[in-house]
């Protein structure tokens, strides 16, 4: 434990350079409107050490009404009790710091009959050390804007006599991508005291320019295919910093996505080992021999040079050919699996095995690991998650494991939807030991007051219903199976009964519980449209469709939802799942009528040794075989038990198209697949999602509509059997699979009609 905090009343003897008062056990600050301190500073103060200063003011008016006055050494009063900022105060609280660990961000705060000191390190320690004070004045930044912001209102102000000594767990902590709120997010970090050395934390790409590989986008590390990938980095290295015996970072690493070298030199250095995941050879081994070669080099100037890089997609698995230079940073960025739950949670599988790469890793004995983790849900529309679990389980055993380096994803942050798993992540990154069950409590009392017992109660069921669903799916496609109608009804409840305890509509409190029942509701109005869109009511569906769009927007303006992607309800959502409704919406409301919706279960069958088609899976008619029901557009693979299935399967279904459609032209529409679909009606093929007939759409992509002309291969007033075979060869940072989306025959209005 690198954290300690130590109070000492007046009755404990302290050290020879504090001397006990004997009467008083706090310094008083303000009293009954009263200034009764200042602020001191040094003559030239760092710009943390001035930014102190300020938070304390400000933040001592608001709670007081009074402006503490802040003058330099040679300006202060006798008068006044002093607080000493930074310099200003007693070197000797560097010593008491360094007793306990040489953190870049530690601090010492101290309080007696001679006034408060507060000195780090360096400024930030400083500047973090006046963040503890006001914190226990009862000052909270739970969020950035107004709304988060908790201050106290007291004619006095006074702080308890102490030795507070802060060393953080975490030697660097950093929310990257955090938005919302405006500037107020960046300002709302520094007072969460996160920081800490500056540093490379990884980066896509290798510099020096090195050349590329077989496939393009990643590098050829081998030199077999282009040669000169080490004489690059070295001579960038000689050319950008000087020869120094000092320890620093530099940041390489592949490129994001595939694309990876296959030539035989390349190849011959991963050797057998294998990305079960993916199922694809792993590719760490030539990563870890490359960097290895890049510091062998430059030992004999660079003795001290650490190379940060992201293990991460097929480089996660430790390299079975080649051990690390202890100078090799791994920085774990677990992007393909379960981001939510902890590494002890029975209900993920991936995070175990998370767990077990990361043992593989330590083996090596680094200097340094780092963590670069997602409290997000990637990809996902920004709807209310929870991580509480996996932040109160999972931040220790990194620590233990000597991860000493926190830099986490947050990417379009949502504060309605999630207010509480930054703020505590923060508090857990600087101290491992935190009570985390004290910070809910004081969570829920000071950010929402009288509603806290119903506020309590919606978040700790939405923490259950995360941690305790058993899913795999990431992106929106999560939100399916977890938010059942029985859930929904239990969550709205709360939020219901904590609207009608908030203290009147204008109150700060009720202002909160409407941010979050916004983005409950917002939920709500998700789930509702992908129901409507699933049972291909598309007219149903575009009424909902705008009302969500009405609800973001707004959100937007307040600054609970990021800005970004404002007109389409966001811009993950605009991604997966816009296109499905704005093209079903034109070819059954706007150009043309529905024929018949497939069904949402369908008959399935993996074929791992691809003889489908050999077999005839795709002809019309009863098939015999061990065929399952799955569903389709309201479950994934992954929330079936097909989360680590790479390669082919097969869907049939039966349906009997209408015959009053003679003399139209028949189309089947797919809504999404992922990846690939080859599909036959009555055994006639029609195309492929890529290459579809007729000149349809046919660019291929997971959440892009297709249609195929079917005129010729359906039979009206006749049970007609369509058959897909789908290849899923890639693992999608999203854990789907197969056919994501509806799937219909729809006929346009117009005979010429054309996409």
């Amino acid at each position: 434990m690198k954290l300690l905090i130590v109070k000492i009343a007046a009755f404990v003897l302290m050290t020879a350079m504090f001397v006990p008062a004997a009467l008083s056990a706090e310094v008083v600050i303000v009293e009954d409107g009263e200034v009764r301190a200042e602020v001191i500073l040094p003559e030239d103060p760092a710009e943390d050490e001035q930014l102190a200063a300020d938070e304390l003011v400000e933040h001592i008016e608001k709670i007081t009404g009074v402006q503490l006055p802040v003058v330099s050494v040679d300006g202060a009063a006798d008068d006044r009790t002093p607080i000493r900022l930074g310099a200003a105060a007693d070197e000797a609280l560097e010593n008491m710091i360094l007793d306990k660990g040489d953190s870049y961000s530690s601090f010492a705060l101290v309080a007696d009959e001679t006034g408060i000191s507060i000195r780090g390190l360096n400024p930030e320690g400083t500047l973090f050390g006046a963040y503890e004070l006001l914190e226990q004045l009862g000052v909270r930044w739970f969020m950035p804007l107004d709304v988060g912001t908790v201050v106290p209102e007291n004619s006095t102000a006074a702080l308890e006599y102490q030795q507070t000594v802060q060393v953080p767990s975490m030697d660097y902590r950093r929310f990257q991508w955090l938005r919302g709120g405006g500037e107020g997010a960046g300002t709302w970090q520094r007072r969460s005291r996160t920081g800490g050395s500056s540093r490379s934390t990884g980066r896509h790409g290798i510099p020096g320019g090195v050349p590329g590989g077989t496939e393009g986008r990643q590098y050829c590390l081998s030199g077999d295919y282009a040669p000169g990938g080490i004489d690059a980095v070295v001579n960038h290295i000689r050319e950008n910093y000087e020869p120094t015996g000092e320890k620093f970072y530099v940041g390489m690493g592949p490129n994001d996505g595939g694309g990876w070298c296959r030539c035989d030199g390349c190849r011959e250095l991963d050797g057998d080992t294998w990305d079960p995941l993916r199922a694809e050879p792993a590719m760490t081994d030539r990563h870890v021999w490359f960097y290895n070669r890049v510091l062998g080099e430059l030992e004999d100037d660079y003795p001290e040079m650490h190379i940060v890089w992201y293990v991460y997609g097929p480089t996660m698995w430790p390299p079975e050919n080649f051990e690390p230079n202890p100078r090799i940073v791994h920085v774990f960025a677990p992007i393909d699996i379960d981001r939510t739950r902890g590494m002890d949670n029975p209900m993920s599988p991936d995070r175990h095995i998370l767990r077990h790469a990361l043992d593989g890793w330590a083996e090596f004995d680094p200097n340094e690991m780092y963590y670069r983790g997602y409290y997000n849900n990637l990809a996902c529309s920004q709807f209310p998650h929870s991580h509480i679990d996996r932040i109160q389980n999972e931040i220790p055993v990194l620590h233990e494991k000597g991860i000493n380096v926190m830099r986490v994803e947050v990417i379009k942050q949502s504060w309605a939807s999630s207010p509480l798993t930054p703020y505590l992540a923060s508090k857990v990154w600087w101290d491992v030991d935190a009570d985390v069950d004290g910070l809910l409590s004081d969570f829920y009392e000071k950010f929402f007051g009288p509603a806290r017992e119903p506020m309590r109660s919606y978040f700790e069921d939405l923490e259950a219903a995360f941690r305790d669903t058993p899913y795999h799916t990431g992106s929106s496609y999560l939100y399916f199976p977890i938010f059942h109608q029985q859930r929904r009804d239990l969550l709205r409840g709360h939020l219901e009964r904590a609207a009608e305890h908030a203290d009147g509509e204008d109150s700060v409190y009720a202002e909160r519980v409407r941010m979050i029942s916004d983005a409950f509701r917002r939920l709500e109005l998700f789930l509702d449209l992908m129901e409507a869109r699933n049972r291909h009511d598309f007219e149903s569906s575009d009424d909902i469709l705008q009302e969500y769009i009405e609800l973001t927007d707004e959100m937007i303006d307040k600054g609970w939802v990021i800005n970004r992607g404002r007109g389409s309800g966001g811009p993950y959502f605009a991604r997966f799942f816009l296109p499905s409704l704005e093209s079903g919406h034109r070819r059954t409301v706007e150009e043309g009528d529905l024929v018949k919706g497939l069904p949402d279960e369908w008959d399935f069958l993996i074929d791992p040794a691809e003889i489908g088609e050999i077999a005839g899976y795709y002809r019309a008619g009863e098939l015999g075989g061990n065929w399952q029901p799955l569903k389709t557009s309201s479950l994934s693979w992954s929330d079936q038990g097909l989360h680590y299935y790479k390669g082919k399967a097969w869907y049939r279904t039966q349906v009997t198209i209408p015959a009053e459609f003679e003399g139209r032209e028949i189309y089947l529409w797919f809504g999404g697949v992922d990846n690939a679909a080859k599909v036959w009606v009555n055994g006639e093929l029609l195309g492929t999602n890529r290459e579809p007939k007729h000149g349809l759409p046919g660019e291929a992509g997971v959440f892009r509509p297709f249609d195929f002309l079917a005129t010729d291969a359906v039979r009206l007033g006749e049970e007609n059997t369509v058959s897909v075979k789908v290849t899923n060869d890639r693992l999608a940072e999203l854990g789907t699979g197969g056919i994501v989306g509806p799937v219909m025959f729809w006929s346009p209005h117009d005979e010429d009609w054309t996409p």
